[in-house]
């Protein structure tokens, strides 16, 4: 495969997944760009001496906020990956210099706010070169493929209800720490009666049953992409709605007790004449003191999707669900879309796209299997 993908953040939890997904792959060259010149060098040492692999990778010391050095770094590449969070803060300004210097690009965005921002450049990407598939990871990502091979193989779609449960002993970025703060922060939306909506995030709870080894979670509304773009592309669709959870579920109850008493706000405080926002403190806390947070969880989390409408004049539900490592789910699935997109770009215009806009769904399940991600599908057709 004849391309050069730089992975933005490629030294990271998320984004290191990405670059081994790549390199495993045999695409022909790979970029990370990353501020962390250390860990860069280490993860390309350890890819040369644990993988037979054909691609060229090299490391780009990168500071993204740093403009114009990023556009000195991405000018001879041809996609863009972008993993760095939280996507609120970076997201929107990444995309705006991929779609001036009309780069292809794709990202893991799961903040909310940040798809609705870059909803607005819609017309923008249209008219340039640029081909940017976003929210292309673990969910949203893998979620929004099962949500479209549900979709396709109804004959009528009601209602789609996606659930995500994380936890801290699969996880190691700041970033996701965050992205979850954020999340519950709030009021949310959902795609509810035929229109997008707030609602008060963390009500609503639904007990999911995901595969092993994660079992029975409980699930809360929670802010994410997937109720804004699946409508938008999935037609005549009543109800979207997205629930997540934290496992050992103690950490449910203490994330609430957070969000009560405003720790999880983007407000600043003021500690000793420092001013910092009260979730950068709360969310660097947590960070510092991870094997705490890690005790009772396992090393997974998962995801399930249930699509519900009609099949031959009947009433059905399809279910799709999965666990494994995070980072797999979200880095490898983000390596997927953005080589369908190089595959594909003489056929996809220029233009925006969520995963449920462009992916095609048995050979995105296919490609998951063949890296051995299982995707568990239950079909139940409703008699009366």
């Amino acid at each position: 495969m004849g391309a050069r993908f730089l992975v933005l953040g490629g030294a990271g939890d998320m984004g290191s997944s990405v670059v081994y997904d790549l390199y495993s792959s045999n695409v022909d060259e790979i970029i990370i760009g990353d501020i962390n010149e250390e860990g860069s060098k280490s993860l390309i040492e350890k890819l040369r001496n644990s993988i037979s692999s054909n691609s060229k990778i090299s490391f780009k010391k990168l500071n993204i906020e740093d403009e114009d050095e990023f556009i000195k770094v991405a000018k001879d590449v041809d996609i863009i990956i972008n993993t760095i969070g939280p996507f609120y803060k970076y997201g929107k300004n990444i995309i705006k210099t991929s779609i001036e210097i009309e780069k292809d690009y794709v990202d893991i965005n799961d903040d909310y706010d940040a798809t609705l921002e870059i909803l607005k450049l819609e017309e923008q990407i249209k008219n340039s070169n640029t081909r940017a598939l976003i929210g292309m990871g673990w969910t949203p990502g893998i979620t929004n493929v099962c949500a479209k091979a549900g979709y396709d193989f109804l004959d009528e779609t009601y209602d789609i209800n996606i659930s995500w449960v994380g936890s801290a002993a699969d996880a190691k970025g700041l970033a996701v720490i965050l992205h979850t703060f954020h999340a519950v922060t709030g009021e949310v939306p959902m795609y509810l009666n035929g229109e997008l909506c707030y609602v008060p995030a963390l009500q609503s709870k639904l007990l999911v049953d995901f595969p092993e080894p994660i079992g029975k979670a409980e699930t809360y509304y929670v802010g994410h992409p997937e109720p804004i773009t699946i409508p938008r592309y999935l037609k005549n669709i009543k109800n979207v709605t997205l629930r997540g959870g934290l496992i050992p579920d103690w950490q449910n109850s203490l994330l609430r007790q957070f969000v009560l008493v405003g720790l999880t706000e983007d407000r600043e405080i003021n500690i000793r004449g420092i001013k910092i926002s009260a979730r950068e403190f709360l969310a660097n806390f947590v960070h510092q003191t991870f094997e705490q947070f890690k005790m009772g969880g396992v090393e997974a989390s998962g995801f399930w999707v249930e699509i519900k409408g009609k099949k031959n004049d009947k009433d059905a539900i399809i279910q799709y669900s999965g666990a494994d490592r995070m980072n797999k789910l979200t880095g490898w699935s983000a390596s997927i879309g953005a080589q369908f997109l190089f595959m594909n770009k003489n056929k996809a215009k220029p233009g925006l796209y969520a995963p449920e806009a462009l992916i095609d769904p048995d050979w995105f399940m296919q490609e998951l299997k063949r890296r051995g991600l299982k995707l568990r599908k239950e079909i139940r057709i409703i008699e009366y």
